[in-house]
Order: C-alpha cells, then sequence, then structure tokens
C-alpha cells in the first residue's frame, strides 16, 4: 500500500521534475537516467520514502535529489581524464624532436593529470579553452590556469633537457 501511495506522488510530480532535470542534465538521456535515479534513491529505504511521502513539496525533495545526484556524477566524470593514449615512458634525456607519442609522454610526465589534459586539448588537439572547458567540466579560468603552470613546468623541462644535452 505504501508503494502504491509512493508511485501516486512522484508520478504527479513526474512531468515537472522531468523537465527542470533535462535542463539541468543538458541532454535528455541524462535527464532520464537522473530522475530515473532519483525514484529509485527515493523509494529505496523506508526512512527516505516516508521523508518524500511526508514532505511539505514533493517536488521540491525530488528536485533536491536530482541535483545531488547529478552534482556526485560531476564530481565523478571530473576525476576522469580523457588522455592515456599512451602508457607512461621512462625518458632518456634524448629529445631531438617530440614526434612521438612516448616522447610527448615523457615530456608530459611531470605534470598532473589536469595539466596533461588542458596541454593535450588546447596545444596538442587544437582546441580553445572554452571548449576544453566544457569538455573537461571545469571553469575556463581554471583551464587557463592549469595551461599557465604545465606550460611553465614544460619550459623548464625543457631547459633541463637542454643543458644536459650540452
Amino acid at each position: 500500500m505504501v508503494d502504491d501511495e509512493f508511485d501516486r506522488v512522484f508520478l504527479a510530480v513526474l512531468q515537472r521534475l522531468s523537465a527542470r532535470v533535462a535542463a539541468l542534465a543538458g541532454s535528455r538521456h541524462r535527464a532520464d537516467d537522473l530522475v530515473q535515479d532519483v525514484y529509485v534513491r527515493l523509494k529505496s529505504t523506508g526512512r527516505r520514502r516516508d521523508r518524500f511521502l511526508g514532505h511539505a513539496n514533493p517536488y521540491g525533495y525530488a528536485l533536491a535529489t536530482a541535483v545531488n545526484l547529478a552534482r556526485g556524477g560531476w564530481r565523478a566524470d571530473r576525476r576522469l581524464v580523457p588522455l592515456e593514449r599512451a602508457a607512461p615512458a621512462t625518458c632518456d634525456g634524448d629529445l631531438p624532436a617530440v614526434d612521438s607519442w612516448d616522447r610527448v609522454a615523457c615530456l608530459l610526465s611531470p605534470l598532473t593529470g589536469k595539466e596533461k589534459a588542458v596541454v593535450l586539448l588546447v596545444d596538442l588537439d587544437g582546441h580553445t579553452l572554452e571548449e576544453a572547458a566544457a569538455l573537461l567540466r571545469i571553469h575556463k579560468g581554471t583551464v587557463q590556469r592549469n595551461r599557465e603552470r604545465a606550460l611553465a613546468k614544460l619550459q623548464g623541462r625543457l631547459r633541463e633537457l637542454a643543458a644536459a644535452n650540452g
């Protein structure tokens, strides 16, 4: 009987929730997944189910749950760095030209994952700062700061290699 009541209340807010979550998620498919995750989350335990059913604004409660789930997804996506094209290489100091991914990996080895991602996207793949920010789901200013730090590290690394090669 409780499940019937839960489904009735959830269905009453579903259309409005779906529209708002679609605007939040940016794609219909992601929005559908989020709404389904909200349903499962709210129905998963008796405590959550009771809070949803007893809340003065069930739509607001469901929307807050959707926002929290979306934030968790964005945080998880930020941790992924789409750049592991080559296995880490050991650097032998011989760098006459950066013409292979092994040499690029060697040169980029002192950089953090975020710095590597920005350099690969902007300087090697030719994306703008705005495009890189959208791909990495971070602010353009963060992309710019990561790139500046990365380029400073790369300049230092190139100086070290030039000094070692005489």
